[in-house]
């Protein structure tokens, strides 16, 4: 689409983004939403260096549209420490007012979060590994009766416990994130989300353990968790306000070695009383670029425009040849 929106170089006049998002979003994924993400940032001494005491949280909120420009780049190079892929793209946005009213983006709730700046990070799906199924109920049980919509997996609840599901062993080795929609009604409150890979042993898995919280009632949430070796904290983020994550593995293998084993199993704990239900829906373990926010290209009234860049990219051929 080489005359999307000022490609010409000519400013457009007023523009309805949620429109061209919806009407690209059904013929390509040019237009989807991403994941926002800025590092925690430290505090520094007087002399500028930084401090291990952190004065702003990470925040990581899913569900940004925007619209990644066709003219992306990628270059393959070779570096001391191995290959790299780096590129450079277009990406679109709502203007800040349209993303202030977001959910979490919101500032009465969200008082971290002013406006995309510089080396603010928009993760986007470059392609799923490995969707897990919520169009029936096979492979699926829990505490409590399971049923599917054709959409969604829901859970009626008999009390506190979990919702699993299990597979043959399959192999999520290009995966470098983990996403899931999450809906509660009732007093559900959210522990632990854990994947088990290379085995159906605790000591296998890999736990995402949260801050415990209780999901909104009949609202879907979206999480998007970083499904990478080494990480040791990451966020979720509910009515703008953070639950902090912590990662860890069962111990059975290697950092290493435990993300890159085949998936085997999906476990969601929860905390509920008789009657509650918990759904879950869209599932999957996926590919991602990080772009980072370089400079604005442009706003105006209907939308915004950054020049993003890719610095760093994983060679999915040499991962499968060293492990």
């Amino acid at each position: 689409m080489p005359g999307l929106i000022g490609s010409q170089g000519v400013r457009p006049g007023a523009l309805n983004m949620n429109r061209v998002f919806r009407a690209l979003r059904y013929r390509t994924e040019q237009a989807q939403k991403v994941t926002y993400h800025r590092p925690p940032i430290f505090k520094t001494d007087d002399y500028g260096v930084p401090s291990g005491s952190i004065g702003s949280n990470e925040i990581l909120i899913p569900d940004l549209p925007a619209i990644i420009r066709p003219t992306v780049t990628a270059d393959y190079q070779q570096e001391r420490k191995g290959n790299n892929i780096i590129g450079a793209a277009r990406i679109y946005t709502p203007n800040i007012t349209t993303i202030k009213n977001l959910p979490n983006f919101d500032q009465d709730t969200n008082t971290d979060f002013n406006e995309i700046e510089g080396w603010d990070r928009l993760i986007t799906n470059y392609r799923t590994i490995f969707y897990v199924p919520t169009t029936g109920t096979t492979n699926w049980n829990g505490t409590g009766s399971v049923a599917s919509d054709g959409e969604s997996v829901t859970l009626t609840a008999t009390g506190n416990g979990n919702l699993v599901y299990t597979t043959s062993a399959t192999n999520t080795l290009e995966a470098d994130r983990f996403r899931l929609k999450i809906k509660g009604s009732g007093s559900v409150q959210l522990n632990a989300i854990r994947v088990y890979h290379g085995s159906l042993a605790s000591t296998h898995r890999i736990n995402w353990d949260n801050d415990n919280f209780i999901l909104l009632d009949d609202n879907w949430l979206t999480i998007d968790l970083p499904f990478v070796s080494g990480t040791t904290s990451t966020s979720i983020y509910q009515t703008g306000s953070r639950n902090a994550v912590t990662v860890s593995i069962g111990g059975g293998l290697s950092q290493e070695a435990q993300y890159e084993a085949d998936f085997r199993k999906l476990q969601i704990d929860f905390s509920a009383t008789n009657g509650d239900t918990l759904q879950v829906k869209e599932i999957e373990y996926y590919k991602s670029v990080s772009w980072h926010v370089h400079s604005l290209k442009d706003m105006t009234d209907g939308y915004i425009i950054f020049n993003c860049v890719r610095t760093r990219g994983r060679s999915d051929a040499r991962r499968r040849a060293y492990d």
